[in-house]
């Protein structure tokens, strides 16, 4: 079998193959750029590139676990596990060691492979992995890490049907390191949802929905109607014997200078960079452009910081706090440009900037805080442990009418502290505001109840979406235990007469 990664990236395939339990060989081309992953019984066992930068002996190197005359010595073992072979049997590093970088090699090899959306693929069930090392992979955190880092506009692509539906899967819950955006979309996954339902209740803009529900569902935390499948659903496996293959690149080392990623001294430069961003307030400062900046200096300045501090550049540091750091960085950074570039979400960024502005300017006594889409608050700002912000701004929209910007901070502000009542008992009265996301907002209204079930107000919210909804006995329990609570309440009772002149019109 063979495709594009264009219509099947490398994600989905590997999501696809560890589904059908396939065994094989999935070798991947991105322009002079190779690597090959080899499966056993839908897990990916090792994988090896082309690309210089990412193979044994220069990790070796700039590791310096072995001198360099020794590796020297060594310059007939062609393939990394040959390599690998060769230490072991001249007992030039221990065997631990050995496994331990080859691991790290193997996981670069596929974060870097992860990101290639044009080139092609081909995969081999006759073909397998000869040596008996095998890398164990996290390819659950591999895959949501890759959807995190792919471009916006790509990930849309996965999404071509609105009325497609999501359902948390089972016994799924989300672990220690989830964005809380995850979280916030895992849990509201317990019935079957349809995407644009899903994208409405997350707050979010629709590309960044779309990119937590392509992690979710790539890493098997939620299942979806439909995938574009590469294979047949018969099992790759054809009862042939195997070939065995070593796993040497797809093509020689000799022919891998044209794709290297090579890191060179900014390493030195990394911290005043990531300090700098850590400063930057709003998109324009993180790529340092004026707020009249055109469209050629936006993108400019994008490409130059790429070139000197993608990720990919730094990958002999994948799993250190510098290099963590540094992604979640880069995601600010693509985030900006991808919202500068586009003439539409920048108008839409630029009145919300200015208006977050005017707001902090009329309310001195607040914290000082960034406006709330200024920042991706998912990659550990300071301003993510601040809801209060964003549920003031959210209400402040809500009197406005301005019901996208207030679904918007309002649902930052429940995702942040899910547990606070009243954030989740306005933001439900933001999703009431619209009917499309009428029914969307009584899970909230009924969680602000049950967090504080003694909140007479909570109740009449509720009480007039239900009313709104034609749901009029139950509009009318919710304002009798609101009566209950406050039995002067004039909304709760402008709100039962309203439903008296109803049943007395039917």
């Amino acid at each position: 079998m063979n495709g594009k990664l264009s219509d099947q990236p490398l994600a989905e395939l590997i999501r696809e193959i560890a589904a059908k339990g396939f065994s094989g060989t999935l070798r991947i081309e991105h322009e002079r750029a190779q690597a090959a992953v080899y499966f056993e019984s839908g897990q990916p066992v090792f994988a090896a590139s082309n690309v210089r930068s990412l193979r044994l002996r220069e990790y070796l190197t700039k590791r310096d676990l072995i001198a360099e005359n020794e590796l020297a010595s060594l310059q007939n073992a062609q393939s990394d596990l040959g390599l690998a072979a060769a230490l072991r049997s001249k007992g030039l590093l221990r065997e631990e060691d050995i496994n331990s970088v080859l691991a790290t090699l193997v996981n670069d090899i596929l974060r870097v492979a992860l990101l290639w959306s044009e080139g092609t693929w081909d995969f081999n069930d006759r073909a397998r992995l000869g040596d008996p090392v095998r890398i164990r992979i996290d390819t659950t955190n591999l895959l949501r890490e890759a959807a995190h880092r792919l471009p916006l506009k790509f990930v849309s692509l996965r999404f071509r049907n609105p009325g497609e539906t999501f359902l948390r899967a089972a016994n799924a819950s989300s672990p220690s390191n989830f964005l809380p955006s995850e979280s916030f979309m895992l849990s509201r996954l317990d019935k079957p949802t349809k995407v644009e339902e899903l994208v409405a209740l997350s707050g979010l803009r629709e590309l960044d929905a779309y990119r937590i529900l392509y992690g979710l569902t790539l890493s098997g935390f939620v299942t979806r109607e439909h995938w574009q499948n590469a294979f047949r659903t018969e099992s790759a496996a054809s009862g042939k014997t195997p070939v065995a293959v070593g796993a040497s690149p797809p093509t020689s080392a000799a022919s891998a200078t044209g794709g290297d990623w090579d890191s060179v001294d900014e390493e030195t430069n990394l911290q005043p960079f990531l300090d700098r961003l850590k400063q930057a307030t709003n998109y324009y400062q993180i790529l340092e452009l004026p707020l009249t900046a055109e469209p050629a200096e936006i993108k400019g300045a994008y490409y130059a910081l790429a070139r000197r501090y993608h990720p990919d550049r730094f990958h002999v540091r994948s799993g250190t706090t510098l290099h963590s750091q540094l992604g979640s960085a880069f995601a600010r950074i693509t985030q900006a440009y991808e919202t500068l570039t586009d003439p539409k979400a920048r108008s839409t960024y630029d009145s919300s900037l200015r208006r977050s502005q005017a707001f902090r300017a009329s309310t001195p006594s607040a914290t000082p805080s960034a406006p709330v889409n200024d920042r991706d608050l998912d990659v550990g700002s300071p301003q993510v442990a601040q809801p209060e912000n964003s549920f003031s701004e959210g209400v402040l929209a809500l009197k406005e009418g301005r019901i996208t910007s207030a679904v918007a901070h309002l649902s930052m502000a429940s995702r942040l502290a899910p547990q606070e009542a009243k954030y989740r008992a306005y933001y439900g009265r933001a999703l009431a505001a619209t009917e499309k996301t009428r029914r969307l907002a009584e899970n909230e209204l009924q969680a602000a109840v049950a967090l504080d079930p003694g909140n007479a107000s909570y109740r009449i919210m509720l009480a007039e979406l239900y009313f709104d909804l034609k749901f009029h006995r139950r509009a009318q329990t919710e304002l009798d235990r609101a009566l209950a609570l406050d039995a002067k309440n004039t909304g709760a009772l402008s709100l039962l007469r309203k439903i008296e002149d109803a049943a007395k019109s039917r």
